[in-house]
């Protein structure tokens, strides 16, 4: 027991207890602290929340608890930034938004947004791999300089060509497909997108009716998942019907594709 308690009466003791338990109430605040080789351990949904310095009701960051818990009500921990502006918009989380709508660990995801609350950048949450924001466009070319996009081959043939960035789990292409008409003989084929020179991810037949066809395809690439590299994606043709001589190049009817667009984007 402290020296200044034996010294006391009961009365006194309790008092003075009293006295040292408000005080340590009203001043339960850390000031200027410094850890050294040890470890701040905060548990059971507990967190750091930092103020602003112009306006004490205004969050700049949050580390823990986040207050987005799950249906079952259990604290979901993250992170988050805001803006220390009148507004107090998000600038980045590491969160699950929609947490209250299943129990135990939701699909957390790493988010920038911009004053107004869209993405900037983002992680895809359903795949788990890449981003999911920004889409980004993927530009396609002829097989070869000086090939135009257009072949009479009966045989697989690469019309557009692309190497694309394997950190996103989709890409999103339209393609514009179309047999000519050589001696009033109209030209059809099949066409398929080939991945990795291995894998037909989508395919199709291109009519002999001298029109445009317009296949959208959006294909998976997280088999190829690897941050860094890229995989080759190809638009592929093979003639089926039509003239055997004659046309642009000498050799019958021909296929031609030509690229829409496409980009990647999330999951």
């Amino acid at each position: 027991m402290p020296e200044y308690l034996r010294q006391q009466t009961l009365e006194d003791r309790v008092a003075e207890l009293e006295r040292r338990i408000a005080e340590l109430t009203r001043t339960n605040q850390i000031g200027t602290t410094t850890l050294t080789n040890g470890t701040l351990v905060i548990r059971q949904g507990g967190r750091i929340k930092v103020m602003s310095a112009q306006d004490p009701t205004r969050t700049v960051a949050v580390l823990g608890d986040i207050g987005m818990p799950d249906s079952n009500g259990t604290p979901q921990m993250g992170m988050q930034l805001r803006r220390d502006t009148p507004g107090n918009e998000l600038l980045f989380a590491q969160q699950d938004a929609t947490a209250w709508s299943h129990p135990g660990f939701g699909s957390q995801g790493l988010a920038i947004y911009d004053r107004a609350g869209n993405f900037v950048i983002s992680a895809d949450t359903n795949s788990g791999k890449g981003v999911s924001y920004p889409w980004r466009p993927v530009g396609f070319g002829a097989n070869g300089f000086f090939a135009a996009p257009r072949t009479s081959s009966t045989t697989w043939q690469d019309l557009l060509v692309a190497q694309v960035p394997c950190d996103s789990p989709r890409l999103n292409m339209t393609v514009g497909l179309v047999g000519d008409q050589v001696g009033g003989v109209n030209t059809g084929g099949d066409y398929r997108i080939y991945v990795s020179q291995s894998t037909t991810v989508a395919s199709g037949q291109i009519p002999p009716t001298w029109t445009y066809i317009y296949p959208q395809v959006t294909i998976d690439l997280t088999p190829w998942y690897t941050p860094g590299n890229w995989v080759r994606v190809a638009v592929q043709v093979q003639r089926t019907s039509g003239a055997t001589t004659g046309g642009a190049d000498g050799n019958g009817g021909t296929l031609r594709a030509e690229l829409q667009g496409a980009y990647l984007l999330g999951a």
